[in-house]
Parts: structure tokens; C-alpha cells; sequence
């Protein structure tokens, strides 16, 4: 007689499925935090586009745009009153936009304005300007150079009188045969001479910049430098915003 031996395995125990909460049971979101706190007061800029106040742009395409700016800065003056602030300007700029910028930091008790562009390599690229309407009492004999709609410049006096005319160089204003016009009237001038500069509406800001800045070059120290917001006549008397 044939026995059958069966030899039976062992098995391993079935797996649980995983447990799948109901598709209608609520979810704890996750938590969001706060973004951080902002340190210190806004940068304060003007590109291509506009002025702006931190992230805040200030569109002067509309009417409203030089009130928003003015509304910016002061909600800012307790940071900036009495104290020199940074301004970044890229060379194409407006320069509305500039002369608009320095006229209301001026209005919230700002001295004085360390204005940063990019500019030729023997130039400072950062200058501090003096608000215009702090400068009201400048002397009469203080020199005042500017950029003309060809590009050509003129220098004369605060006073008024004769302009003398540099014809445009190669590549824009005749900034070597400028100075020298800026040197002679700033020298004729001992009282403690400030420098103002200007241009034609057609201008972009970084030649304006370029001639402020090709003045630390020469002989002759300033008090301060301006910039005037509205474009002067050359060879008459300007009249300084107050």
C-alpha cells in the first residue's frame, strides 16, 4: 500500500490595506506665515519705467502719478527727514522724473541726496544733490550749465548775462571744453559758489548726470549742486523754486 505524504508551507499572513480616510472627511490646511516684517525704510529708485518707493511704483503716465509720489515719501518722513538719502537712476530716466523725486524729498525735510547712475569711468558714479528749493540763496554768481536740445551746452551765470556756448562733440555734450567754462565762471565766483545743472526736456537723465559729475574733475569745489527741474533760458536770470 502507497502512502501520500502532503507537505503543507508555511504562508505569510495577508497584508491590511492601508486605511483611506473618506473622501468627505475634512483637512487641516497648511499653516502660512506672515511675510516678514520690513527692516529699515524703502529703497528709493527711478528705472526706465517710473519712480518707485520699495516695491510701490508711481506711474507718471497718469495725472495722479507726482501726487502718489509725493504721498509715498511722506508717509515715509519719519525715516527720511534730516537725514542724506540713496537714490538709483538709470541713465534713461526722465529727468521730470528726477527734478519730481528731489523736489519732494526737499518737502519732507530731506538735506540732501546721494544720487547713483551709471556713468563714464574717470566720473564718480554717486553725487549728493541739494533739493532746489534749499538752495534759494545761492549766489547770484553761482554757474549754470546746460544741455541743449542739439546737445551742445551753455554756461552763464545765476544772475543772467552771457552764455558761452560749447558746440556738441563727437558723442554728446563737449563735456572738456564745458568745464572749462564752468571752471572760469565757478572761480570768478568767491562767495561759495553752487553749481547748477540743466537740460533740454529732450534729454535723458544720464547726460545731465555725466555733466554734474564731470565737475569733480576740475579746479574748483563747489558748495553743493542742483539740479533745476524746469529747463532755464540760457543767459537769463533763473529763478529757483522755494
Amino acid at each position: 500500500m502507497c502512502c501520500l505524504f502532503l507537505t503543507v508551507g508555511c504562508e505569510d499572513p495577508p497584508k491590511k490595506a492601508p486605511v483611506v480616510a473618506p473622501v468627505d472627511q475634512p483637512t487641516t490646511p497648511p499653516t502660512t506665515q506672515a511675510p516678514p516684517a520690513r527692516r529699515g525704510p524703502p529703497d528709493l529708485a527711478i528705472d526706465t519705467i517710473s519712480p518707485k518707493v520699495g516695491y510701490e511704483r508711481q506711474n507718471f503716465d497718469y495725472p495722479d502719478g507726482r501726487a502718489k509720489l509725493a504721498q509715498a515719501l511722506a508717509a515715509e518722513r519719519a525715516a527720511f527727514e534730516g537725514q542724506t538719502v540713496n537714490l538709483i537712476v538709470d541713465r534713461k530716466a526722465k529727468q521730470e522724473w528726477v527734478a519730481a523725486y528731489l523736489a519732494e524729498l526737499g518737502k519732507i525735510g530731506v538735506p540732501a541726496v546721494r544720487v547713483k547712475t551709471e556713468t563714464r569711468k574717470e566720473f564718480p558714479a554717486e553725487l549728493i544733490f541739494t533739493p532746489e528749493q534749499r538752495l534759494a540763496a545761492s549766489p547770484s554768481c553761482s554757474p549754470v550749465a546746460m544741455i541743449l536740445e542739439d546737445r551742445a551746452t551753455a554756461v552763464w551765470k545765476l544772475a543772467g548775462g552771457a552764455a558761452g556756448r560749447r558746440p556738441k562733440g563727437m558723442a554728446g555734450p563737449d563735456l572738456s571744453m564745458t568745464g572749462d567754462s564752468i571752471e572760469r565762471v565757478g572761480k570768478a565766483c568767491k562767495t561759495g559758489a553752487v553749481l547748477f545743472v540743466a537740460a533740454a526736456n529732450t534729454v535723458e537723465w544720464g547726460l545731465v548726470y555725466d555733466l554734474a559729475a564731470s565737475t569733480k574733475t576740475l579746479n574748483v569745489d563747489f558748495e553743493a549742486i542742483g539740479f533745476l527741474g524746469t529747463a532755464p533760458v540760457p543767459g537769463h536770470k533763473v529763478a529757483l523754486a522755494r
